[in-house]
């Protein structure tokens, strides 16, 4: 990956990016492909730990259900362990660094994208991208959603079904 590329540099900077981009089109593509790969019925075990690592080369010591999706899968750190149940989405525009010992529960959406009030930027494909960091033993309850630019802190449980729109705090 290009790290170099002015659409990336903007895109991991926070400021106001074209999602069509062609350069970005090229590598969501290759992060489907590596998706399907993964998700794919009735393959070996290591096919499919191959595929995994292809797609989230920033991670390790990984456990996935079935049904996983990113957008670049670059941009996803974790120095493991990880769990990542079934049907999770993760749009990692920007930086997701996970904690270890960190549990997300089917159905979770984490996303680091976010679109324009302004009708016509939101037309013309205009998007930004903020980091979300998850520290170390969380858990994220079934389909809950994480927002662009949250912090969760270590030794966080998020129930079932919560939107986290900013930064928690340790309870």
């Amino acid at each position: 990956m290009d790290i170099s590329n002015p659409v990336w540099q903007a895109m991991q900077e926070g400021a106001w990016y074209l999602a069509r981009a062609p350069e970005l089109k090229v590598l969501r593509e290759h992060a489907s492909q590596w998706c399907w790969a993964m998700n794919k019925p009735n393959q070996t075990e290591q096919a499919r730990k191959d595929a995994i690592k292809q797609l989230l080369p920033n991670v390790s010591q990984v456990e996935i259900g079935e049904h996983f999706a990113c957008d670049f899968g670059s941009n996803i750190f974790c120095d493991g362990p990880l769990r990542i149940k079934n049907n999770v989405v993760i749009l990692d525009h920007n930086m997701v660094n996970l904690g270890s010992h960190v549990v997300i529960e089917d159905g979770v959406v984490i996303a680091t994208v976010t679109h324009p009030l302004e009708e016509q930027k939101r037309k013309a494909g205009w998007q930004q991208a903020h980091a979300i960091h998850i520290g170390n033993h969380v858990t994220l309850g079934a389909h809950c959603s994480v927002l662009p630019g949250v912090t969760i802190p270590d030794n966080t449980h998020v129930p079932a079904g919560t939107v986290v729109t900013k930064s928690m705090y340790a309870s």
